[in-house]
């Protein structure tokens, strides 16, 4: 006989076997959903989540894809874990190259690349090397300081090989020049002048001697004379009046219409040699003499040394345009005398 009353409303608590039936139902129904988004991410927008190695692949970076071959079988698990080296970029994303592994490794296994890739190193810049710098500026004297007074015509002239460079950086500028010194430099100062008179068979000058050429190139294009007798005197020391007469006549100097006047610019003038009074009007009128320490004394007579005749060869050389003009203070300018 069934009873008349109605069921109770409390509901009677789970069981243990409906608990464990529902944990397996969601235990199931989520390895169904890792399973589908773990083979196509794109569905459920899922491309970078991370899953266990039960479940799908490792994620892989689309622009480094790599190339994963399980370890063999005789490895040691209990090793530490190699490390996973992506392979080098691709201008796009591409497949996986080689054999297609499994969707679901095997739980415990290791994947690592076949070999490692090493990774280009660009090759070391290869640099040329660098020469020995020229030679800039001026050749330097020990002997020859910077504000020497006649150091910018030595320089000049030194570097137009006028001035043989000496070997030991020194200059002797106030050494005394001889005949033939000078001869050496008026070759080399006019090579290109013509001869206009006939050698001279010097008795003091032998035809093997260094001097030899220098000396008959100086007589024949009438830069220097000789003395009576038909001697030359290579070795005489050369006074400053006969340096500025040789000049003067090697560049075919108009004679002085007023050597007297012009002559006045010098307090010594008196010691001017009569037979060199007009050669030296007209080089002082030319701007060829250079007096040191006092522009207006000349003293004639006394021995050139080789800084003043380096001083007034550049100014000779700048008459004829060959160099460029200097300005100092020491070369002789004519007076204006009133008419």
């Amino acid at each position: 006989m069934s009873s008349s009353q109605p069921p109770s409303g409390e509901r009677n608590p789970l069981g243990l076997d409906e608990l464990i039936a529902i944990l397996v139902a969601f235990g199931t129904m989520g390895a169904i959903l890792f399973w589908v988004t773990g083979k196509n991410p794109d569905r459920l927008n899922a491309r970078n989540w991370q899953f266990p190695a039960v479940f799908s692949q490792p994620a892989v970076t689309p622009a480094s894809p790599g190339i994963l071959t399980p370890e063999s079988p005789s490895s040691d698990l209990r090793s530490p874990a190699k490390t996973l080296v992506p392979s080098e970029p691709d201008a796009a994303p591409v497949g996986p190259l080689g054999p297609v592994l499994p969707q679901n490794p095997p739980v415990g296994v290791i994947v690592v690349p076949p070999k490692p890739i090493a990774r280009s190193t660009p090759a070391p810049a290869i640099t040329k090397p660098k020469g020995d710098k020229p030679k800039v500026g001026p050749v330097r004297f020990s002997d020859v300081p910077d504000k020497y007074w006649a150091r910018p015509f030595i320089l000049a002239l030194v570097d137009r090989k006028i001035f043989a460079e000496p070997t030991d950086s020194k200059f002797r500028p106030e050494e005394s020049m001889t005949r033939a010194e000078l001869a050496r430099l008026i070759q080399r100062m006019s090579d290109d002048k013509e001869p206009i008179r006939k050698p001279i068979d010097f008795k003091d000058v032998k035809d093997k001697s260094p001097v030899a050429p220098a000396i008959d190139h100086t007589v024949t294009t009438g830069y220097l004379k000789g003395y009576p007798n038909n001697e030359f005197r290579p070795e005489k020391q050369i006074p400053r009046v006969e340096v500025i007469a040789a000049l003067a006549s090697g560049l075919s100097l108009k004679p002085s219409t007023k050597a007297t006047k012009t002559l006045q610019v010098y307090t010594d003038r008196a010691k001017v040699p009569k037979w060199a009074a007009n050669k030296v009007a007209s080089a002082t009128e030319a701007g060829i003499v250079v007096n040191h320490p006092k522009r207006t004394l000349l003293q004639p007579n006394r021995t050139a040394t080789r800084a003043e005749v380096a001083a007034m060869i550049y100014q000779a050389m700048a008459k004829k345009g060959k160099v460029p003009a200097k300005s100092s203070e020491y070369v002789v300018k004519p007076l204006k005398l009133p008419k």
